[in-house]
């Protein structure tokens, strides 16, 4: 899955299995679905021929020339290799994801747990013999053998392999582990969800070797034009060819031949099918599997980008960012209090509550008498959590210890309590937090500007914490959704290419506005709920505009099967992932952003390499026709700007015809330099640069290639 570098399209391009491929790609059966470069084999066929029995074609064929039909054979089957050469490679790299995925595959040893009455024992059982219902012991150090569910135990685990994100997971009961995943800690008790063939690697396995198989329909558009011009083409030639002889002016079928394949597009109709497989294996190397090429080539047409703020536009929880005393108390205090409060708290908001204090300074002096404290869990109905502690003397973690592991050592499990205990005595110590409304009814006084700093706090689209110590009301912590980084620019170039983002999110308006604003997202949908999706999505289409969506929810299914492109995150359900056409491996719902930058770039590239090869046609015709017609017709003469011979021209073009399409291959499998832009900007750049581009360079490579069989005497 890594990027493709220039030195390994050439190793690829060396590999035996590749070019043995491309080999057997030759058979004309095989060329069928491509009818430029089918047409290209069959003018190899009549000009081998006349290589080998000149007379057959009297008289548009000469025995004195046999040498000449020859070369011009290999060019043009060099030509056609060229072409299966690049689909070759293109289906190498969807191969190649595949055996990355299968590898994972590999029979590893499980404990299959068999209970007999109270009795647990454990037998080795490869992964390959396990079934769907069956208990397996997963210890520290071991690879998962197949899907399961957690029954008992909490472990980390490492899915790197997976998802290509090296932070271990935490795992809990009623957590999936993914076949080939390793435990990093502790031990779990799971059940086999799936039988050996019905894996989630299996599922990804299938996904990537059918997603090659499939045209487009921008393709199959592209591919009829492409014939209606190779129809064209061939009913000029054939009148030719029949003017020739009725007229005897003595044209040798060979050059017809060159003059026709010169004319045909074979840059496109050879690059055409690696341009789609490449633009599936860029998001094979972004850990995003497409079911099918249609989906990526429909999230390069998408108008309007559907997207939750949380997890795309958020990173998805809420981190506190300040500290605010009420009068009589400082942020330290506050920083103190908050710090103790949420040592329990494995919450990512505790765990910001924590990082905020530590990097401010404010590591209280009571941390060791943490150790026999009493635990306030949060309650959902109090709607706040808390630790009593025993007055200690003290000590402070060690410096530059920001990540928190010293934390993990130090804890201890206590007997939890629903809500907050008794008042402390005068040698312990009480600190609460919670929602501003559920602390304003346990603390004796409540600060004059209590509402007021709540108000402020929430007027900005961030959620306030209310802080008290000893039932005293100290201060307030901010929490805000922190914004993914560089969002904001993906979201503005999301814009400029005429794409319209719509946000949707459960929070208040006021949450959701400022959110909006922050991001520079005009339209979006507050205290929404995952069917109003389905809405949009629909509404949206009837509209005649494609849609792009994200979700990992099976509420989410029908929006995301609705929706033209359809993204859903590994981490979701099973209808999700069944619904959606495309499966991101990693879980990041930013993603749906990259994938129409996709999209978009692999439209450029095909719209780019047919501007390239039509204009490419147009130069080739200029410099052969004149050449060709010059003794017949000596008013050509002057249109030889070139001063090529009538033998070199041929060869010098058919040369140059067949050595652009594996000049081209790196700019299929890479794309073009893409950035966002407005489309007629693109259009504009793509016309001049491979427009103007594709009209000259024939012209300076086939005089080059000339100078070049003349100095060899050809």
């Amino acid at each position: 899955m890594r990027h493709l570098s220039r030195s390994g399209l050439w190793t690829s391009l060396l590999s035996r299995r590749t070019l043995l491929d491309s080999l057997t790609r030759l058979n004309p059966a095989s060329l069928l679905s491509n009818p430029v470069m089918f047409i290209v084999e069959l003018t190899f066929f009549v000009v081998a021929a006349m290589a080998v029995y000149p007379p057959a074609f009297w008289p548009v064929a000469s025995l004195a020339l046999r040498i000449y039909y020859v070369e011009i054979a290999l060019i043009l089957l060099v030509t056609v290799w060229f072409a299966t050469l690049s689909n070759a490679l293109a289906e190498s790299q969807a191969k190649n994801t595949a055996n990355s995925l299968r590898s994972l595959e590999s029979e590893v040893q499980s404990k299959k747990i068999l209970v007999e009455g109270d009795v647990r024992r454990f037998v080795a059982t490869p992964s390959t013999a396990l079934r769907k219902g069956d208990l397996i012991l997963l210890e520290k150090n071991d690879v998962v053998p197949i899907d399961a569910e957690i029954l008992e135990g909490i472990s980390m685990v490492d899915e790197s392999l997976l998802t290509g994100e090296s932070t271990p997971v935490r795992k809990a009961p009623g957590d999936e582990v993914i076949g080939g995943s390793k435990i990093i800690s502790d031990n779990l008790t799971a059940r086999v969800t799936v039988n050996p063939e019905e894996t989630y690697i299996s599922q990804m396995i299938k996904m990537v070797e059918s997603s090659k198989r499939p045209r487009t329909p921008n393709e199959v558009a592209v591919t009829m034009v492409l014939v209606g011009l190779t129809a064209i083409f061939t009913i000029i030639v054939s009148a030719l060819l029949g003017l020739s002889i009725t007229l005897n002016l003595a044209i040798d079928l060979s050059v017809l031949i060159a003059l026709y394949v010169c004319l045909l597009p074979t840059t496109i109709g050879a690059l055409l099918p690696a341009i789609g497989l490449s633009g599936i294996s860029r998001l094979y190397r972004r850990k995003i599997v497409a079911k099918s090429g249609r989906a990526v080539e429909r999230a390069g047409d998408t108008d309007v980008i559907i997207l939750d703020k949380t997890g795309t536009i958020t990173v998805g929880n809420r981190q506190a960012t300040e500290f605010i005393p009420f009068e009589g108390h400082t942020s330290k205090e506050v920083g103190e209090a908050a710090f103790l409060s949420s040592w329990h708290d494995d919450t990512p908001e505790g765990r910001s509550l924590i990082r905020l204090a530590y990097e401010d300074g404010f590591v209280p002096r009571e941390l060791n008498a943490l150790a026999v404290s009493e635990v306030y869990e949060f309650s959902a109905s109090t709607r706040t959590s808390g630790v009593k502690i025993s007055q200690g003397s003290g000590f402070m973690l060690p410096k530059g210890d920001k990540s928190g592991r010293e934390r993990g050592r130090l804890r201890r499990k206590f007997e939890p309590h629903q809500e907050a205990g008794s008042a402390p005595s005068e040698d312990e110590t009480e600190i609460i937090k919670g929602a501003p409304d559920a602390v304003k009814k346990i603390v004796r006084t409540v600060p004059s500007n209590y509402d007021e700093l709540v108000n402020q706090i929430s007027s900005r689209g961030d959620t306030p914490l209310a802080v008290t110590k000893n039932r005293e009301a100290i201060g307030l912590i901010r929490l805000r959704d922190v914004l993914k980084p560089d969002i904001r620019e993906k979201i503005e170039s999301v814009k400029v290419m005429g794409i319209r983002p719509v946000m949707l999110t459960g929070d208040q308006p006021l949450t959701a506005k400022s959110i909006a604003n922050e991001v520079g997202i005009d339209e979006y949908r507050p205290e929404a709920k995952p069917e109003d999706k389905y809405e949009i999505v629909m509404r949206e289409q009837s509209e005649n505009r494609v849609v792009a969506m994200i979700g990992d929810g099976t509420n989410d299914a029908p929006a995301l099967a609705a929706a033209d492109v359809g993204l859903a995150m590994n981490s979701g359900t099973q209808a999700a992932k069944e619904a959606a056409n495309m499966v991101d491996l990693e879980s990041n719902p930013a993603k749906i952003i990259e994938v129409v930058m996709l999209g978009k770039q692999l439209l450029m590239t095909r719209g780019a390499v047919t501007t390239f090869s039509i204009a490419n046609d147009v130069a080739k015709y200029f410099a052969i026709v004149p050449v060709m017609f010059a003794s017949t017709l000596p008013q050509l003469k002057a249109l030889n700007i070139l001063g090529l011979g009538l033998s070199t021209a041929v060869l010098s073009a058919l040369i140059f015809n067949a050595a652009i399409i594996p000049l081209l291959i790196p700019l299929a499998m890479r794309g073009i330099g893409f950035k966002p832009t407005s489309t007629m900007s693109l259009f504009i750049k793509n016309a001049l640069i491979y427009g103007a581009g594709g009209i000259i360079v024939p012209f300076i490579g086939i005089k080059l290639i000339d100078i070049a069989l003349l100095s060899l005497g050809v």
